[in-house]
């Protein structure tokens, strides 16, 4: 009984959910004044649980998802890495920079998958602003870390967003003829990404990483309890939805 309530209780007093407790308190005092502010704060109650609550993340991302299976038995010539997230001013084992988690995760994914191809990897990531660090340098020094051979690690440093990615990564397998690209990248992100490399005309056989949702995922009575993770989720999700009407708006873009 007390793990439970230990369980129940916790993510209410984190947040989101003590913003969540903030407004629904606030609501019940101005409640007896029958103003609109009391509505309004029950309104803000409601939408912060309802945008950090793990089915409303698992809604926005299956559908980004959905259509992009990892490879059985992939075939290629090089590894297209996309970057993502960094902390590029952070102190790390090996310099000056360090992958955000969703980043991470295409560095290991990549990484396992050259073992097994024995293919280059071609990262890809600029500087999105100028006092940003290049992802792509980072990504190398981390690969090497991992045990990638640094001959075998191609940077892109140029590309400030997905379509600079693909508009670049495109440019260098002209130049070096790979014919066969696999893209990794988080699978949330490769709808928008196998948008970006058809638009430039580069194939590449879709490789994802990072996947939240799966086929008969199971919820339970904690998956409706508000939590950090599933709101950045939820935002993430947004994220490649804004992205996508984007393109349709400017599809060369």
């Amino acid at each position: 009984m007390l793990f439970f309530l230990k369980k129940s209780i916790t993510p209410f007093l984190l947040p989101p959910g003590i913003f969540i407790v903030v407004f629904l308190v606030s609501g019940w005092i101005l409640g007896g004044k029958k103003n609109k502010a009391a509505w309004l704060c029950l309104g803000m109650a409601g939408f912060i649980w309802i945008f950090s609550v793990g089915p409303t993340a698992d809604f926005l991302m299956r559908r980004l998802e959905a259509g992009f299976p990892i490879p059985n038995n992939p075939k290629a010539d090089v590894i297209i890495m996309l970057g993502g997230s960094t902390f590029d001013k952070a102190p790390d084992l090996s310099g000056i920079g360090a992958p955000g988690p969703g980043t991470m995760e295409r560095m290991v994914t990549a990484a396992r998958l050259q073992r097994r191809l024995g293919v280059p990897i071609l990262a890809s990531g600029g500087n999105v602003f100028a006092h940003d660090g290049s992802s792509a340098r980072l990504a190398k020094r981390f690969l090497v870390d991992l045990g990638i051979d640094d001959e075998k690690i191609i940077v892109e440093d140029r590309s400030r967003d997905t379509f600079e990615n693909a508009r670049y990564s495109k440019a260098i397998c002209d130049h070096y003829g790979f014919k066969a690209p696999v893209l990794v990248t988080s699978g949330y992100h490769l709808k928008r990404a196998m948008h970006c490399f058809n638009q430039v005309g580069l194939k590449v056989v879709p490789f994802p990483c990072g996947l939240t949702t799966w086929p008969h995922k199971e919820l339970t009575w904690r998956s409706f309890l508000p939590n950090a993770a599933s709101l950045e989720t939820t935002a993430e999700a947004l994220h490649e939805w804004l992205g996508l009407l984007f393109y349709q708006i400017a599809p060369s873009s």
